[in-house]
């Protein structure tokens, strides 16, 4: 055989293993991009829905706390038998039924088992009371389990028997003092909501709702939904095991929503086997109802590897024109091309933008293909970009509503449990300690039954404008609970620290009136020094027994706690 010949079987053969090897390195970029286009897509698609999920039923869930902490129906349950109360109470319910999204509520007293339901129609108007709760059947077991968990919210997809209605029923315990007397809320469409929220009109996305069990509370298909879970035995529940038959992906699942727990602000991603098909699961929290949200992506649908046909076929004929034109332009139109393809592939694979310098090549096959690869190369970086901008700044977003008191701006228990874990690491290392004021707003509960919730609020506002008002400006101060407010003090001792307590005291005292005129407020606080104590709660027990003497002593005082014990501030 000539020369010629097997230089072109030679040929050949290098360029088919040359394309092979191409191939497979562009089938496992592609592969990579997919992947990671597809977690970053999940976390977007996640955290929008959360936000879509939580804005209406945020508005109903605080609807239906103001509903069962009215007066009207607390004293109501208090005595159901008198009738100017169940007229006033009735008007009351009415009320918030025009305020409800559905235009819907219920009310259902522990003491007497009283159903009161009336919906967007009024179908029921001058007779609210559709039935009465009987514990021993099991229809009315929600009840009953509601009241015996003592939880204070929650929400759960149920058929009424007795009404004839399917609702995501947002369920809130009414309580006088420390008695749960009923539970009160309202209840959202069940098609509605899976329409607005769950419905996604765009192919290869399904989004569900689980709850903490993983029992499926939202899904398009309504037959997969665990009917009122709160009273189902272990065994009976809709959970994601239908959807996901491998164990090792359920245990995947259930690991990522146990992570999240604690990490409520970020979006967990895994790859499951659903029906011998490869889906991309974003899981994220919703603390506030304590569902999780889980979305499949179908990232065949969504972006498959097809996609990549036309960059293939671009280089399979590029390989053909090297294998005609070896002898002449092999070095300077191939090899060298195909080396700086290689380059820019492999900083693509390893997370960094290729370069504006990178080679366009000439006008022929593979120059075109370089050019192409540029292009879709910084499309993808680009939209990496953006996309990791816009994560970031609603994670920001997130973890700073995660940490902020809704009423008075402070930092929450959370942000301030934060805070004082750092400010004792920094005191660890530098031997600086700071001071803890606990302050209670003075017989706050009376202000709230006598004047209203409005003026609580704006009692609990006050205190906290007269806080900040005085703290330095890196002194910290929260809403630690209720009407309890808690002041990091640093780099203190006992006579600023008690100096900065009396200043918050007086101006508390002296900060006029509310309702009127006929509120004046008072705190009692306690203070102590962190005197290189390491642990949190050991601190905040010590803050807590002078913020109990201080009480014990009249209130509207202040008492410091130190380690030889609790030591006389001033009083009001």
């Amino acid at each position: 055989m000539n020369l010629r010949p097997r230089i072109h079987i030679l040929t050949g053969l290098l360029v088919i293993i040359s394309a092979v090897a191409s191939w497979g390195a562009l089938y496992k970029l592609a592969e990579q991009i997919v992947a990671e286009w597809g977690v970053r897509y999940a976390e977007k698609q996640v955290l929008y829905d959360k936000l879509r999920t939580l804005q209406p039923i945020q508005r109903e869930i605080e609807l239906s706390r103001q509903f069962a902490n009215s007066g009207v129906v607390r004293a109501w349950a208090r005595s159901p038998d008198n009738p100017a109360l169940a007229k006033l109470a009735v008007g009351e319910m009415e009320r918030f039924r025009l305020r409800f999204a559905d235009q819907a509520y219920f009310l259902a007293f522990a003491k007497s088992g009283h159903y009161y339901y009336n919906n967007a129609a009024n179908e029921f108007a001058g007779r609210q009371l559709r039935y009465t709760l009987d514990r021993k059947k099991p229809t009315d077991q929600w009840f009953y389990d509601l009241i015996r968990q003592d939880r204070g919210i929650h929400l759960n997809v149920n058929r009424d028997g007795h009404l004839g209605v399917t609702k995501v029923w947002i369920d809130v315990l009414v309580r006088d003092g420390d008695r749960i007397v009923g539970v009160a809320g309202t209840g959202l469409d069940l098609s509605g909501f899976i329409r607005d929220v769950v419905d996604s009109p765009q192919p290869g996305i399904t989004s569900l709702f689980v709850d903490r069990h993983g029992s499926i509370q939202v899904h398009r298909d309504q037959s997969l939904i665990d009917f009122a879970s709160l009273t189902k035995a272990a065994g009976e529940h809709n959970d994601i095991k239908l959807l996901v038959s491998d164990k090792s992906d359920q245990e995947a699942i259930y690991a990522a929503m146990k992570e999240l727990e604690t990490e409520t602000s970020r979006v967990a991603s895994r790859f499951v086997n659903i029906k011998g098909k490869r889906y991309l699961a974003g899981i994220g929290y919703l603390p506030e109802i304590g569902w999780y949200e889980i979305t499949l992506l179908d990232l065949d649908v969504l972006l498959p590897l097809s996609s990549f046909t036309g960059m293939v076929l671009v280089f399979g004929l590029t390989l053909l024109a090297a294998l005609v034109m070896f002898n002449l332009v092999l070095s300077r139109l191939i090899l060298n091309p195909l080396k700086q393809l290689e380059l820019a592939m492999i900083t693509l694979r390893q997370g960094q933008p290729v370069p504006d310098s990178m080679p366009s090549g000439g006008k022929d096959e593979i120059g075109r293909l370089m050019r192409h690869f540029r292009d879709m190369a910084h499309a993808v970086w680009a939209s990496r970009a953006e996309l990791e901008a816009k994560v970031r700044e609603r994670t920001e977003a997130l973890e700073h509503l995660s940490k902020t008191d809704s009423l008075t701006r402070l930092l929450n228990r959370r942000g301030m449990t934060e805070r004082i874990e750092a400010e004792i690491s920094r005191s660890e290392r530098e031997s600086i300690g700071f001071g803890i004021l606990w302050l209670d707003v003075d017989y706050f509960k009376e202000i709230n039954d006598k004047h209203g919730h409005a003026v609580g609020d704006q009692a609990l506002m006050n205190v906290a404008n007269q806080i900040l008002a005085i703290i330095r400006p890196y002194d910290r101060a929260a809403r630690w609970g209720g009407d309890e407010f808690l002041v990091l003090v640093q780099g203190c001792d006992e006579t600023v620290l008690m100096s900065l307590g009396e200043r918050i005291r007086k101006a508390v005292a002296g900060g006029g009136s509310l309702g009127g005129g006929s509120v004046r407020l008072s705190v009692s606080i306690g203070g102590t020094l962190s005197a290189g104590e390491t642990q949190i709660e050991t601190i905040l027990q010590n803050a807590d027994y002078a913020l109990y003497a201080a009480k014990e002593a009249g209130r509207n005082c202040l008492r410091f706690y130190s380690v030889e014990g609790l030591m006389p501030g001033i009083s009001g």
